[in-house]
């Protein structure tokens, strides 16, 4: 048996412009909201979802900050003929920088929605409230104008004077500094001296990602990011001769674990918020593969640990795991 044991603080978010850029080129993100009167939505932004589930995501930050259903915001990502300036998706940057952006974007159409809430209930700016999904008075929560009702009012003529129409913004996000996720795993193997095959026992994930949009898709990427590190850990590797040929050129030679491989993962969590994060979001998705492969790692060196053994190169496939039992004569007997 090996105990493994990994903490880590990850740097994720790419785009301050003072530290990060690509040929001179600024890698922050922007978003462009667009509210019809009906209080449907159209985001534009210049990220892509390869199932991490940004549409999810962007669609509950603009639904949270605006007060409207989120099945009525449409989010349209990568296509560059329609989407403002982005850096698209890479290094778990989309939620802390296109994130932001979108979050104030929708902050600048619900200062907006408060001006023309003021103007039609009659009363200061300053005397509203905001609530969920609409502006009430101080004092008088009888006296309110939904979103909705805003939406609609914002494509007619009873405007406070000198506004124009619509409920449009698009906003531009350069992150004042990078956002830093960090995490402690805890990882129980049991190494098989005959055969080399190693079994995960138990293994558990504490992450902090800032505040957490949306919880479900952040245990999706946790444990895809944990299957990924298990298979790094336990058996990809791409292989050459002494010639220098390919030795594995197919998946049949090249570990993709399924259910069947893939232990249980135990998944916790603590919150500390980013403090320049808009909403105090950060990054996640790389975070469990960052940590999970030398957890698994040190666990399988750890059960060599009282042989003596301080290191073993990775993959820990069973034959690479039995050829150091061999060695160390302990799967004879």
């Amino acid at each position: 048996m090996g105990i493994g044991i990994s903490t880590f603080t990850e740097i994720v978010g790419a785009g301050p412009t003072k530290a990060c850029d690509i040929l001179g080129i600024g890698l922050f993100d922007s978003c462009e909201i667009r509210v019809h009167p009906t209080g449907g939505v159209i985001a534009r932004l210049g990220t892509m979802s390869q199932g991490q589930g940004h549409a999810t995501t962007y669609a509950q930050i603009i639904a949270t900050e605006l007060g409207l259903p989120a099945s009525d915001i449409v989010v349209e990502e990568g296509d560059t003929d329609k989407a403002p300036y982005g850096a698209g998706t890479w290094g778990s940057r989309s939620t802390p920088v296109s994130g932001a952006a979108t979050a104030k974007a929708a902050r600048k159409i619900r200062e907006k929605a408060r001006q023309i809430a003021a103007h039609l209930l009659e009363v200061g700016e300053g005397d509203l409230e905001w609530e969920v999904d609409r502006f009430t008075v101080k004092g008088n929560p009888g006296a309110a104008k939904t979103m909705k009702e805003i939406c609609m009012a914002a494509h007619t003529g009873n405007l406070p004077e000198g506004m124009e129409q619509g409920l449009n913004a698009v906003a531009y996000y350069d992150p004042p500094n990078l956002t830093y996720p960090f995490g402690a795993y805890v990882c129980v193997v049991d190494v098989d001296r005959f055969t080399g095959e190693v079994k995960v026992r138990r293994f558990y994930a504490l992450d902090d990602c800032g505040t957490r949009i949306n919880p479900m898709i952040i245990e999706g990427q946790i444990h895809g990011g944990l299957t990924e590190a298990f298979a790094v850990a336990l058996g990809q590797q791409v292989p050459f001769d002494e010639n220098g040929n390919h030795l594995g050129n197919s998946l049949m030679d090249y570990f993709l674990p399924t259910a069947v491989e893939t232990p249980k993962w135990e998944t916790d969590h603590t919150v500390t918020p980013s403090p320049h994060h808009p909403l105090g979001a950060k990054g996640v998705a790389e975070s469990p593969h960052v940590g999970g492969i030398p957890c698994i790692s040190n666990a399988v060196v750890d059960a060599f640990a009282h042989l003596g053994v301080t290191h073993m190169d990775m993959p820990h496939s069973a034959y690479r795991v039995w050829q150091q039992c061999h060695a160390l004569g302990i799967d004879r007997h």
